[in-house]
């Protein structure tokens, strides 16, 4: 009779700790789950973790200006940057305004790009970028994503210059200038580029990091038809994906 309490009372601490063990694997499959899609950290959790708060595509000159559905205080922080960023440039209605955002790991990067074409001599390109550590809803600074990168601001400024040194060249191959007209320091000139470093915005992409470097596409070359929207991005590190 007490053995077969013993069996009983042994049963029921079997079945006990097989449910506890599902109700783990349950949860631990839920909280992987919520951390995949982010719901745990989203202000919205019916919402993409990167939305468009506004959205006007009616025109030649659509506009998307994002909002990051995160919670914390650095993020609304970013949030009023983004605000303030774009909001002269909505009044403008020849202006365009479109954004796009990656996810690295626990980096998520977002950009802001603005192409005001309301100005007197040349359409004018910014970008504004934010790299924001999923973990703890801070954000990066550059430095510490160069750090990370392992390289410094004179690899930065050597990664643009040589792209800039290709783009002339390819422009001299397209017969779009003349060296004897117009060398390379007459072209950045015209591009309006005085320093390589200033007004870099850092990006994760692809597991690689880009700077995004504002410059004047158009000139009395009509060298704008050479120029699109990949051209602004210099690739700084690359990533060994082996």
């Amino acid at each position: 009779m007490k053995k077969r309490k013993n069996n009983n009372i042994k049963s029921i601490l079997i079945i006990i700790g097989s449910i506890a063990v599902i109700i783990f694997l349950l949860l631990f499959v839920y909280m992987q789950k919520s951390s995949e899609n982010y719901k745990n950290i989203k202000i919205d959790k019916n919402k993409y973790l990167v939305y468009s708060i506004v959205e006007d595509k009616k025109s030649d000159y659509p506009k998307y200006v994002p909002y990051v559905n995160i919670k914390g205080n650095y993020v609304k922080e970013v949030n009023k940057d983004i605000d303030s960023f774009t909001k002269d440039i909505l009044k403008r209605n020849k202006s365009i305004v479109t954004y796009e955002y990656d996810i690295n790991g626990i980096i998520l990067s977002l950009v802001v790009k603005i192409l005001d074409n309301e100005v007197s001599y040349s359409p004018k390109i910014y970008f504004r970028t934010y790299n924001i550590n999923l973990n703890t809803m801070e954000l990066i600074s550059d430095q510490s994503l160069l750090d990370f990168f392992k390289i410094n601001e004179k690899g930065v400024s050597d990664a643009i210059e040589n792209k800039f040194r290709l783009y002339y060249e390819e422009l001299v191959k397209e017969k779009y200038y003349q060296p004897q007209e117009c060398n390379y320091e007459c072209f950045l000139g015209y591009k309006d580029v005085d320093s390589y470093t200033s007004n870099v915005n850092y990006y994760v992409k692809n597991g690689n990091l880009i700077a995004y470097k504002p410059f004047v596409f158009y000139s009395i070359f009509g060298d704008e038809e050479y120029f699109d929207e990949d051209d602004f991005e210099f690739l700084l590190v690359e990533t060994d994906k082996n």
